[in-house]
């Protein structure tokens, strides 16, 4: 094992399952990947960057993931990776190109007992068709959820936790990192949200989880 294969299993083993570990970091090596481990965003669970402005691959990964998320969501930008030395930026993101690599480097973890078998079930059923985001599918989604530790927010009083998709229109909400947005119109499949404090406009998956109380649409 290399110094660079070290330093990243290191690094690693407290976000992936051990058994996918080699896997990752033969690709992560393989293709020169700078990984960054980020604090939580609300908007997005990773990305991935093309070689530009004498960078090279660049992936981000949120750091508040469980395991199996945090290697879905890994492969996932890894497939893009993949999906752009085959095509440059010839082919759309999430087009039959970048899902056929996302199946097939999927497919590398499982069967393995890596993932537990209600998990594995339903990562196979997304991969008939996977779209741009295991958010944007309910069912994985909330799979992917039961195996989250125990939240240790403590809410402010009144507030209780729920998706997106259930609250109205003009309705206030907290995200996990405190920040307050206004519900707003669906667009195709996923609502856009207004920050309170800055009138800046972000889009969610219904299906993230929020906190609310019954705020009114003056206060």
């Amino acid at each position: 094992m290399t110094d660079t294969e070290k330093k990243l299993t290191e690094g690693l083993q407290k976000y992936l399952p051990k058994e996918a570990l080699p896997t990752i970091v033969e690709w992560l090596v393989k293709y020169k990947v700078f990984l960054k481990i980020t604090q939580k965003r609300v908007s997005k669970l990773g990305d991935y960057r093309p070689p530009s402005r004498g960078y090279g691959h660049r992936i981000s990964i949120n750091h508040d993931l469980n395991p199996y998320s945090f290697l879905d969501v890994m492969v996932h930008e890894l497939a893009h990776l993949v999906t752009y030395e085959q095509y440059k930026r010839t082919v759309k993101p999430h087009g039959r190109e970048w899902k056929s690599n996302y199946q097939d480097m999927m497919r590398v973890f499982l069967g393995k007992e890596i993932f537990p078998a209600d998990l594995e079930k339903a990562i196979e059923d997304y991969l008939q068709n996977p779209s741009a985001s295991n958010c944007s599918d309910e069912h994985l989604y909330k799979a992917f959820k039961k195996y989250d530790a125990p939240s240790t927010t403590t809410l402010p009083h009144g507030f209780k936790k729920t998706f997106v998709e259930e609250l109205a229109e003009g309705t206030k909400f907290l995200t996990a990192t405190g920040q307050v947005f206004v519900k707003g119109i669906k667009l195709r499949k996923r609502y856009q949200c207004k920050q309170v404090n800055t009138g800046r406009l972000y889009v969610f998956s219904p299906i993230v989880e929020v906190y609310y109380r019954p705020f009114s649409k003056e206060e």
